[in-house]
């Protein structure tokens, strides 16, 4: 199991480098076509705002699995460890909800745009909004291995004087 994670990190890391060199090509194409040849390449901008969704998108799962979003933790700092424990498993599960339910609606978006081409390059926007699907699919594994860890864990006991 240990090993289908680290193939599936790498496959994702590769996917956000791919899609952010093919970016950053694809932006210094646009400028150099456009101020250089005074033939501006007009798919460029296109292109680019199709692999920057990509690279947003696949970046916010890896930092998620990473457990690197921000998060504001003074209320929860100040809970005591019991209560603190319980809200964790409880926000933990009501974000898994919410998580499945944003997968949901992005493969609904996905399905509606198979039938859209984008205007210049005539790519299905299915393929643009397969990196939100993948995204929220992810990141509602990585929630449900840190929901079942916290349940895994006994809850803290409190100190009886």
């Amino acid at each position: 199991m240990h090993s289908v994670g680290k193939w599936l990190r790498r496959i994702e890391a590769l996917t956000a480098f791919s899609a952010l060199a093919a970016l950053t090509g694809s932006v210094l194409w646009g400028v150099l076509t456009r101020y250089v040849t005074e033939r501006p390449a007009v798919w460029t901008t296109e292109l680019s705002g199709i692999l920057f969704t990509w690279v947003v998108f696949i970046g916010a799962m890896t930092a998620y699995r990473n457990d690197e979003h921000i998060r504001v933790t003074l209320l929860l700092d100040l809970m005591p460890d019991r209560i603190r424990a319980v809200v964790e498993r409880l926000v933990d599960l009501v974000v898994l909800v919410f998580l499945i339910y944003v997968t949901w609606l992005a493969l609904v978006m996905m399905h509606e745009g198979a039938t859209r081409p984008s205007p210049v390059l005539d790519i299905p926007f299915s393929w643009v909004y397969l990196a939100v699907v993948i995204a929220f699919a992810g990141m509602s594994v990585s929630q449900a291995l840190r929901l079942f860890g916290r349940l895994a864990r006994p809850a803290p006991q409190e100190d009886v004087l």
